[in-house]
């Protein structure tokens, strides 16, 4: 089994020293007047994380224990633990509550002590959440404020393996109409999609061992890649297809003994070409993985801003070969990491698997709150309205870029993104330079092609997030390129 990052031993409060507590309302007070109490909270945290007054290793107070000391709600207590989990200032453990992970930098906060945005919200190339209009927001709150009413202290009891059971439950039964012999045995809940890649990686495979990836693909996920020593091979995609010729190349690469052999791709709505898989590319990419024994993790987690019926590699191969990454929190809201992996049977009881889920799994009450949005009769009408306000803006979006002189790489099957540049010949053709320094002034999210790796193109071109194009942004800053 490839071994896990390493938990720190937990301290109680009391080991950490008790002082940590003392004079947090007051700092919460002072922490900023436009910082709901939720937030504030998050600020005096930090603070003393970085201070040393909580050094990593601490476990943290039940949410109901920290929430009867200062007087406020276990449902407050509970959204600022969960934004502490997301921005790794602490960690969950099944049974054991929440610790300290580490200790951040002085950089995550303003100068006056309030907490910034993650720098992924701040550089220009990095994926930003989508505007307000965009998220689920609201249903989400609503789904915590049930959760924390209905049983406030999540920190205490067993964890059952693999997850919730009423969630893996109700994710089974939506995926009923495509497999209909899967149970709930074979769905494994995750702290996000990039988590449930890592579970994976790590347990299949070791340092050094090679991957093969399909390329242009996301940046998170070959950082995570990168970051675990594992070494990867770019397939590329050729519009709704894989390169099968280089596939079959690169496959020989791959370890003959010891780890397992590994294909990533996505099949609906490509981040970040915002195309789906063909038919026929589903087709020839599962009996590419059959002729070289790959075992394939399908990146689903955008499928439900597909308006197409985008084929299904675990539903073409009735989940045999094929483990599916797909989840809710990527098409509903920031403050919701929740994310799952659809097994074939006879991967269910790897032990390695299932250690790794203990230590890197999600909080229970994520998975609660999953388990309230999933059954709201709201869910499908968001998903519903989310599409139509994507197709609109993904219209207006190619309509501007287009009349400004720009060429769209694929007209994009749904979701957020749209690659498009300046074809050969255009006059001016700004460089990537120019092109990326006027965004960042502009505010506009882009990122150039190169951040997703892939073989070069007939023109350079860039992601557009088309949930943050409609304002002046993008207006202004195509005004900008055209008369540099």
């Amino acid at each position: 089994m490839q071994s896990s990052r390493n938990a720190p031993a937990l301290l109680s409060p009391a080991q950490a020293g008790a002082g940590w507590m003392q004079g947090l309302m007051g700092e919460m007070d002072d922490a900023g007047p436009g910082l709901g109490l939720a937030q504030r909270l998050v600020v005096g945290v930090e603070l003393r994380v970085i201070d040393g007054r909580l050094a990593p290793g601490t476990k943290m107070p039940s949410v109901r224990a920290l929430a009867g000391k200062l007087g406020i709600s276990t449902f407050t207590v509970t959204e600022s633990y969960s934004a502490l989990r997301a921005r790794s200032v602490l960690a969950s453990r099944p049974g054991s509550g929440y610790y300290v992970l580490h200790r951040p930098s002085r950089s995550t906060l303003d100068d006056s002590g309030s907490t910034m945005q993650p720098v992924a919200e701040q550089t220009t190339g990095e994926d930003r959440p989508p505007p307000a209009e965009y998220r689920g927001d609201d249903l989400v709150r609503e789904a915590m404020r049930r959760v924390a009413r209905a049983a406030p202290d999540w920190d205490s009891g067993t964890r059952p393996s693999f997850g919730l059971p009423r969630l893996r439950e109700l994710i089974a039964t939506r995926h009923r109409a495509e497999l209909p012999a899967m149970g709930p045995q074979q769905v494994m809940t995750a702290a996000g999609s990039l988590g449930a890649v890592m579970c994976l990686l790590q347990a299949w495979t070791g340092p050094g061992d090679a991957v093969l990836v399909e390329s242009p693909a996301p940046r998170q996920l070959r950082r995570l890649i990168h970051t675990l020593g594992r070494r990867m091979l770019e397939v590329p995609r050729r519009g709704g297809c894989l390169d099968i010729g280089t596939l079959d190349s690169l496959a020989a690469q791959l370890p003959a003994a010891g780890g397992q052999r590994l294909l990533l791709l996505s099949t609906a709505v490509s981040n970040p070409l915002g195309i789906c898989m063909s038919p026929q590319g589903a087709h020839q990419a599962l009996q590419a993985a059959e002729r070289h024994d790959l075992r394939v993790i399908e990146l689903d987690t955008w499928r439900g801003l597909s308006p197409l019926q985008a084929p299904s590699l675990a539903a073409m191969d009735g989940l045999q070969r094929v483990a599916q990454v797909g989840g809710v929190s990527t098409t509903l809201s920031a403050k919701l990491r929740l994310a799952h992996v659809l097994l074939p049977q006879r991967w269910v009881d790897d032990p390695a698997l299932r250690c790794l889920h203990t230590t890197l799994g999600p909080s229970e009450f994520e998975e609660r709150v999953a388990c309230e949005v999933l059954a709201d009769a709201s869910y499908p009408r968001f998903l519903q309205k989310l599409n139509t306000a994507l197709k609109i803006a993904g219209e207006r979006t190619l309509s501007l870029l287009t009349g400004a002189g720009l060429q769209a790489l694929y007209v994009p099957d749904g979701g957020p993104f749209l690659c498009a540049g300046w074809p050969p010949g255009s006059e001016p053709r700004p460089t990537s330079d120019a092109v990326l320094q006027e965004a960042r002034k502009q505010g506009l999210p882009l990122a150039a092609a190169a951040d997703f790796g892939g073989a070069p193109q007939p023109f350079a071109w860039y992601r557009f997030n088309v949930a943050h194009c409609g304002d002046e942004r993008l207006v202004r800053f195509l005004a900008r390129m055209k008369n540099p």
